[in-house]
């Protein structure tokens, strides 16, 4: 029988699932969905050797910008920002290499880290695309 630890006054709980998914920092002031964004979507078209990815999120949720941020883009925010369309979403396209996998997540105001539902699968705490 294993004998397990009890926990003493001051020790840090493990975070909800929702908290460890979604936000990394909190800060009161920005304006964040209570929960993860559950409307998104991926749009594909193949290419020769290669597919477009449209990565959707609604215009306003969460509020502020957003960047899709993954191992195509080395992680950095600054590449590929979601920018307006005309029919209430944002979105940002990525050539990717056809038969491929890849990890990403949602970059939002407030240091907000959140997954994508739509995706094919996850990784622990990345959101996981095929190509």
């Amino acid at each position: 029988m294993a004998l397990r630890s009890v926990p003493r006054a001051g020790d840090l709980r493990r975070p909800s699932k929702r908290l460890r998914r979604g936000r990394r920092h909190r800060d009161e002031d920005a304006a964040l969905p209570s929960s993860p964004v559950e409307v998104s979507m991926l749009e594909r078209k193949q290419l020769k050797g290669r597919t477009k990815v449209t990565f959707v999120l609604p215009d306003d949720v969460p509020d502020g910008p957003v960047s899709v941020v993954g191992d195509f883009n080395h992680w950095n925010p600054a590449a590929h920002p979601l920018t307006p369309r005309g029919d209430g979403t944002r979105a940002a396209t990525v050539a990717l290499p056809a038969h491929s996998a890849h990890s990403f997540r949602y970059l939002a105001a407030g240091d907000y880290w959140f997954d994508d539902e739509a995706a094919d699968s996850h990784d622990g705490t990345n959101s996981r695309l095929h190509t």
